[in-house]
């Protein structure tokens, strides 16, 4: 039964430490996999705000193209009207063009960058409750674990307290019997000895009344 009790505990402990040492590579192989996507998010942004600056960086050259064409077309007029007044039109017309493109772009923009934020939230949320729950599963095998390594312990030191307290016990009942039995025996060789002494005097006051009528 106590061989049974062993095996039975060390397979215990051996499933409990195997489903610790899965958990422990389950966890790894999330990470590496949350790392593996975070990189591309990271390169999927950076090559998007690549493009959009390639595209507003076209947008204003192809607005300074316009301007620069807007310009060409006001030439005869600037033949006739004031340098200052002509130059002044041709660069609130830039400003303008320049800031309505930038304004597009950032609309544009905006909504992607707030989608892509909070797809990042989400999936950091998500993964963030899935360590959470691998961790308290972990936290809870590793008490388990703890608690069966104390009950074992317990139980050995019980057992062997049991076993002490019989060996105890049984060297008190032997010591005990030994003393009664010691006793009965100086007990018995003295009564013997009495009943000795006895037949003796009986015997030597038979021969004695023997001798003294033979006397007489």
């Amino acid at each position: 039964h106590r061989a049974k009790l062993d095996y039975q505990a060390k397979k215990t402990a051996v499933v409990v430490i195997q489903n610790y040492y899965r958990s422990y590579v389950r966890v790894k192989m999330e990470r590496k996999r949350l790392l593996a996507v975070q990189k591309s998010v990271l390169i999927i942004q950076a090559a998007f705000r690549g493009m959009k600056v390639r595209q507003t960086l076209r947008n204003l050259l192809e607005a300074n193209v316009a301007a620069i064409a807007q310009q060409s077309a006001f030439c005869p007029h600037r033949m006739e009207t004031p340098h200052g007044a002509v130059h002044s039109s041709a660069l609130r017309i830039q400003k303008w063009h320049r800031a309505s493109l930038v304004a597009c772009s950032q609309e544009a923009e905006h909504p992607q960058r707030g989608a892509a934020v909070t797809t990042q939230k989400a999936f950091c949320e998500m993964v963030t409750r899935k360590l959470e729950t691998q961790m308290c599963a972990a936290l809870r095998i590793q008490s388990f674990l703890q608690m069966a390594v104390y009950r074992r312990r317990f139980v050995q030191q019980k057992r062997a307290a049991v076993t002490l307290q019989q060996y105890f016990r049984t060297w008190q009942t032997r010591r005990q019997f030994l003393l009664y039995r010691k006793a009965a025996v100086v007990l018995q060789n003295h009564h013997r000895a009495f009943l000795s002494a006895q037949h003796q005097r009986q015997v030597y006051l038979q021969i004695r009344s023997s001798v003294i009528i033979i006397q007489a």
